[in-house]
């Protein structure tokens, strides 16, 4: 029923499964097919390369304007480049000026300030700068919410003074087969003007109403975790029963044992990396050791249909890896420190 959301990369709790389902009833209609064309045409112009800076500045506005329907006839107007208000400006502690690139303007003081910057990789290497900014001009000026995209990605950012969650749209992964998939469908759902607009002045627009309902409902999650967890240790131990079946010593209570310690490295590892405790900005780690990597590889492998991953065996070596990786490190941790001392 939440497909469009789990297609959606994630860092941090922006929504629970629980908010999702409440906020985001209901199907959507098909796109028209003019505007499933246009959209297209813009994405494959874009990932062509030709024109960088005028493709990728058509992607957005096609993106967000008609897509999304953030236009006159959503009742909001924009500003843009060197016509965004002063007041939208805040100087960064290095001294640097930043700024939206387009701001939107709705009902009851409604706004969507979108940053846009020319890194290929968002948070990634030099695409972290331009989050760091946006989270800083974010908790300067108070304003919760913020898009940040370099036109192959849109991020959404919601920044609180102690925390910061997104959710993140590949244009990789916006067709299947050549029509939208379900990062379309996300796009939709989530950046559109109702979203963004409040009942009344003064009141939380209902996108972040939800998401500060799901902040508030965070002590759900450890059930909800310890849900998740049982049901990834039974589906990586019944992909393993014809091996486990051929091994007579092997005792069911040792190999739930183990599945159950394999899928919490994993979850400390998602959680680490979320919080930039590995360096997920060294390509070598991301490409060939991450988790967040691994599983973005995977997705552009599948192409929208998992059914392409049953023949392929390069995830697990990965995950191992990481595992040793992890583990080595630790291994010359106390060396480091005693010469540190």
């Amino acid at each position: 029923m939440n497909d469009w959301w789990a297609s959606l990369k994630h860092g941090g709790l922006l929504l629970s499964p629980q908010r999702v389902i409440e906020h985001f009833p209901g199907d959507l209609g098909p796109l028209p097919g003019w505007l499933t064309d246009r959209l297209r045409g813009d994405v494959l112009r874009l990932q062509d390369g030709a024109a960088n800076g005028e493709a990728s500045s058509a992607l957005i506005t096609t993106a967000l304007e008609t897509v999304c329907g953030f236009n006159h006839e959503g009742g909001g107007k924009w500003q843009r480049g060197a016509s965004v208000e002063s007041r939208f400006g805040r100087r960064s502690i290095t001294g640097e000026m930043v700024k939206p690139r387009r701001v939107w303007f709705g009902p009851n003081g409604a706004t969507l300030p979108v940053f846009v910057d020319d890194e290929p990789r968002l948070g990634i290497g030099r695409g972290r700068r331009a989050v760091s900014r946006v989270l800083e001009w974010c908790r300067g000026t108070g304003q919760p919410l913020a898009l940040l995209t370099n036109g192959r990605q849109f991020r959404l950012h919601h920044v609180g003074a102690e925390h910061d969650a997104w959710t993140e749209w590949d244009i990789g992964q916006w067709f299947e087969a050549g029509q939208p998939g379900l990062q379309v469908e996300a796009l939709r759902r989530l950046l559109n003007p109702a979203n963004f607009s409040p009942a009344q002045p003064n009141q939380p627009p209902p996108l972040l109403d939800a998401i500060l309902k799901s902040r508030q409902g965070q002590s759900q999650l450890s059930a909800t975790l310890g849900e998740r967890v049982r049901q990834a240790v039974e589906l990586l131990i019944h992909a393993h029963a014809p091996f486990l079946r051929q091994d007579p010593d092997a005792g069911m209570a040792e190999v739930y044992r183990a599945a159950t310690l394999v899928v919490m490295r994993l979850v400390v590892v998602l959680f680490a990396e979320s919080r930039d405790l590995l360096p997920r900005a060294n390509p070598v780690y991301e490409n060939s050791y991450g988790l967040n990597g691994l599983w973005e590889k995977l997705q552009r492998a599948a192409g929208g249909s998992p059914a392409r991953l049953r023949h392929r065996y390069a995830a697990w070596p990965q995950v191992l890896a990481l595992f040793r990786l992890i583990y080595g490190f630790f291994r010359i941790f106390p060396v480091i420190f005693n010469w540190s001392c």
